[in-house]
């Protein structure tokens, strides 16, 4: 089938362009008022034809123009009772045939699924990467330390007792809250083993006991 005017295929369904179309015909009448005249006809701008402002040549002040749909298209030319009228009728019957084979349809389909394949991909890559990033982040605000870790890391400068005090009320601050505490082994065979707690704990416990 030869081409009687560029069809545009990047929309869900086939259009074109109405100035072109409008030189195609012979109409002698100015675009504006020629268009504005058909939508008379009751075309629905979002649903037979969308405005778009066209560039000039010269550089001048933009052209309104319209995508037109090619329903729309074959409806204008039949309007027009023309001789080169019926003949852009009939090549967008055969374009709207052809844009409604089973083949077309099963092609359309398969990049469709094809696409969102590749969206539903990244947005899955996306979501490890936040889990990945939250787990980073939790596993920094999860670090365990001991009192005399904490003491010693912070340079807190806590003394025996009050090293032991805090400790008594860190185990008390996350008994109350369900909050996980590690045992931890130590080389002094006097304390065996000590309690450690959460960065975040520590952060909680010492911001309401400051």
């Amino acid at each position: 089938m030869n081409e009687l005017i560029t069809i545009n295929y990047e929309n869900d369904k086939p259009m074109v362009n109405g100035r072109e179309l409008h030189a195609a015909l012979g109409i002698e009448t100015r675009y504006n008022d020629w268009f504005l005249r058909m939508c008379e006809y009751g075309f629905i701008e979002g649903r037979d034809f969308y405005s778009f402002l066209s560039k000039t040549n010269t550089g001048g002040r933009p052209s309104t123009d319209h995508q037109i749909s090619i329903n729309m298209a074959k409806q204008l030319c039949m309007i027009q009772r023309t001789e080169i009228g019926r003949k852009f009728r009939e090549y967008f019957i055969n374009i709207e045939e052809a844009w409604n084979s089973p083949s077309a349809i099963m092609e359309r389909a398969l990049k469709i699924a094809h696409k969102q394949a590749l969206e539903d991909r990244n947005r899955i890559m996306q979501l490890e990467e936040d889990k990945e990033n939250l787990q980073i982040s939790l596993n920094q605000s999860l670090q365990y330390y001991t009192v005399a870790k904490y003491n010693k890391e912070f340079h807190k400068k806590w003394n025996l007792q009050e090293c032991k005090r805090i400790g008594k009320a860190l185990t008390i601050f996350c008994q109350n809250r369900a909050i996980r505490i590690k045992k931890c082994e130590t080389n002094d065979e006097r304390s065996g083993t000590v309690n450690s707690y959460p960065l975040m704990v520590w952060k909680d416990y010492l911001g309401e006991n400051s």
